[in-house]
């Protein structure tokens, strides 16, 4: 039963999953795959609009152990890990939120 739900997890990262660069804070970068919910709401601060610039993270176990401080590259996308990631109910995925830090012109 336990191989068959780990099957249908690494399924999950495998299809919905994107390759992202993931940069410990002492380290090299290096590619792995990660669940991402970017902010999509518009929040009005006077009469500006401003786009939510946290996002929540799901990275598998298997491949990393994150920590406060590391980064996070989507595309020209720079996010820094601001809380302590936890284990989800499953002990497959650690989950997050994460700062978007900045834009890098392509």
């Amino acid at each position: 039963m336990k191989e068959a739900f780990e099957n249908a997890f690494n399924d999950v990262f495998e299809h919905l999953g994107i390759e992202v660069d993931f940069k410990p804070a002492n380290a090299s970068s290096f590619p792995i795959v990660a669940l991402i919910k970017e902010p999509e709401n518009v929040y009005e601060v006077g009469s500006s609009q401003v786009i939510g610039q946290v996002a929540e993270f799901s990275l598998k176990a298997s491949d990393v152990n994150p920590k406060v401080g590391d980064s996070i590259f989507v595309g020209a996308k720079k996010y820094k890990i601001h809380e302590e990631p936890l284990l989800d109910a499953s002990n497959f995925a650690w989950k997050f939120n994460a700062i978007l830090k900045g834009i890098e012109n392509v």
